[in-house]
């Protein structure tokens, strides 16, 4: 059962972070009609859509409208930014659709900006969450180990000064404020497709909880595949009823129940090693 679908409305970036990898696709943002007809087929199937896959999302040129859109549409929306953009948006806590915005405290170190205006920003956006009791908010950090460099060691002065640490009891988290948290997650190497394979068993949910769709339209099983290479089909194309009846997916949808991996680039990636 699809559980949530992640739409890269534009593989755009203003920063080159090295976490990231560089998409090998033309640079390319969904339209807003374009979007639509997405939208129109996905909430068939979820109410729940991360507006990523690579690119900074703030970054579309009609990111206001897009959410207009959720709005209307009833959907449940995960943003995930690096924050460098917030201050473009004041009123991007209005959206009842944003169920989440994951600001990511890691791209820091990539970025020339002045922290303390960041912060200022980041921490605002916070506060006004955590009284409104919407949306749940997450500051990330990819390790814990990050805290020792010095852009780092300032951001967390910052959320120091105006928070309290307190065990979460979730694991690699941390609350700083009511449905407010600091997370960290273990770093992860892209799959590649020039890698050579390590297996052909395991299990994921990509392609069983999980879609994507890139900004071109091409259908792929997870958020890792962001040069759509196990490309199902497009769905500015073709209805994703029939994409996900078309025969490509129905045999990875059937390995993967059958913990087979009938696709290359699964059997390259080692991100699927934390699915047992």
């Amino acid at each position: 059962m699809i559980k949530r679908i992640y739409i890269e409305i534009t593989n755009l970036c203003n920063l080159r972070c090295s976490f990231c990898r560089k998409s090998r696709k033309p640079p390319r943002s969904l339209s807003l009609q374009e979007f639509e007809q997405i939208i129109r087929q996905v909430r068939e199937y979820t109410d729940y859509i991360y507006l990523h896959v690579q690119g900074e999302p703030l970054l579309h040129p009609a990111f206001s409208r897009i959410m207009d859109l959720c709005d209307a549409s009833g959907m449940q929306v995960q943003l995930v930014t690096n924050g460098s953009l917030l201050n473009r948006f004041p009123d991007l806590l209005s959206h009842c659709s944003l169920r989440k915005l994951s600001v990511s405290l890691q791209s820091l170190a990539f970025q020339n900006t002045d922290i303390d205006s960041y912060m200022d920003t980041v921490l605002a956006l916070c506060s006004t969450a955590s009284k409104q009791k919407r949306p749940f908010m997450e500051l990330r950090f990819w390790r814990d180990d990050q805290s020792e460099e010095p852009v780092i060691r300032k951001a967390f002065a910052r959320i120091e000064e105006h928070c309290e640490f307190q065990p979460a009891g979730r694991k690699n988290s941390l609350s700083i404020m009511p449905g407010v948290y600091v997370t960290y997650a273990n770093s992860f190497d892209w799959p590649d497709p020039d890698e050579p394979e390590q297996s052909d068993s395991g299990y994921c949910l990509g392609g069983i909880e999980q879609l994507a769709v890139l900004s071109d339209g091409t259908v792929v099983p997870c958020c890792l595949d962001c040069d759509g290479v196990i490309a199902f089909g497009n769905i500015l194309q073709e209805p994703l009823s029939s994409i996900l009846s078309g025969e490509r997916y129905r045999k990875f949808a059937e390995g993967i129940m059958n913990r087979k991996l009938t696709e290359h680039l699964c059997r390259s990636c080692t991100f699927r090693t934390r699915f047992r």
